[in-house]
């Protein structure tokens, strides 16, 4: 979703869910403050993102300490994108390590960034980082 389409969608939203107004008002604020801090530019699509993740972080914080946020979280959740699950991330990291002329611990490097430039955000690179080293030490997963 573009930014013209973020607003667009907050203005709609306004009479019937004032709600989810607010929460896209809040994310189009954050994205549009991202991108001015990066060089005073318009905000993006990476943007938006950037902000739902961090919006998203705040809110779990936020329910972690008792406070009620109310759909703010499933409001929120429309913009992050479905990273896969343990089982094809293990499969896409065994594929890539089994290419590799050697398992070598010092490869973790070019193999996530490898990896990252191919998924992107649908791998969650916490989880794939400790794959990742552990298929390069030649330990099994876990």
């Amino acid at each position: 979703m573009n930014i013209q389409e973020l607003r667009k969608t907050m203005m709609l939203a306004k009479k019937n869910d004032p709600e989810k107004s607010t929460v896209l008002g809040m994310l189009l604020d954050a994205a549009q403050k991202l991108a001015k801090a990066d060089g005073n530019r318009q905000a993006e699509e990476k943007d938006i993102l950037a902000a739902a993740k961090r919006e998203l972080k705040m809110a779990h914080q936020s329910i972690d300490a008792g406070i009620d946020v109310g759909n703010t979280v499933a409001i929120l959740e429309v913009f992050i994108p479905r990273t896969k699950g343990v089982e094809e991330t293990q499969s896409i990291v065994d594929a890539l390590i089994a290419k590799l002329p050697e398992k070598n611990p010092k490869l973790m490097g070019q193999v996530m960034g490898k990896l990252k430039k191919e998924y992107g955000d649908e791998l969650d690179m916490g989880i794939t980082s400790q794959m990742v080293k552990n298929g390069l030490m030649g330990t099994e997963n876990g």
